[in-house]
């Protein structure tokens, strides 16, 4: 049954893209920004929510356009999760109580990257990732498949050993 309302979701779901894409027109960079809009939304509602009226910068990173809120404001976002963040994507969003190093940066584009090639799975692919690293008794955040990836492109654009925007990976299991 699981397996079956799954796949009416998707149905559904890549239903409605085509109909975006259609509006959105043909031009190659206008034709996948459907896949952005859900998390936009989400950054949008983030930013608001912690009562900033519009982002504090925007950076553009090869084809990666991202709107940077780099305010103290931010924590009250950040303290609703189960640990320390310095900076969070959501869309093309990146969250942060202070101005991001260009390391972080790079790690959080990899993650506007990410939303965009998920779309609105990308929340449950993370998710899963997470939780299949749990069961197999590794580490969360640590292990998720989207980190790695995150972590590989600012250490391939920065040049540093250790991505500053990864937690501490703390004892290995």
């Amino acid at each position: 049954m699981m397996i079956g309302w799954s796949a009416a979701l998707l149905d559904a779901w890549l239903a409605v893209s085509r109909i975006v894409k259609g509006w959105l027109g043909r031009h190659p960079r206008n034709r996948d920004l459907w896949r952005g809009i859900p998390g936009d939304i989400m950054g949008l509602m983030v930013m608001r929510g912690c009562g900033i009226a519009a982002p504090t910068r925007q950076v553009e990173s090869g084809e990666v356009t991202a709107l940077l809120v780099e305010d103290p404001r931010v924590e009250r976002w950040f303290r609703i999760h189960l640990m320390p963040v310095r900076a969070q994507t959501v869309g093309n969003y990146i969250f942060a109580r202070e101005t991001v190093s260009p390391a972080i940066l790079a790690h959080e584009c990899e993650h506007i990257r990410q939303w965009e090639r998920f779309g609105p799975f990308f929340l449950a692919a993370y998710l899963g990732s997470s939780a299949l690293a749990f069961l197999r008794g590794r580490r969360p955040y640590w292990d998720n498949h989207f980190e790695a990836a995150a972590r590989a492109r600012s250490q391939r654009e920065s040049g540093e050993t250790r991505d500053p925007a990864a937690a501490d990976p703390g004892p290995s299991r």
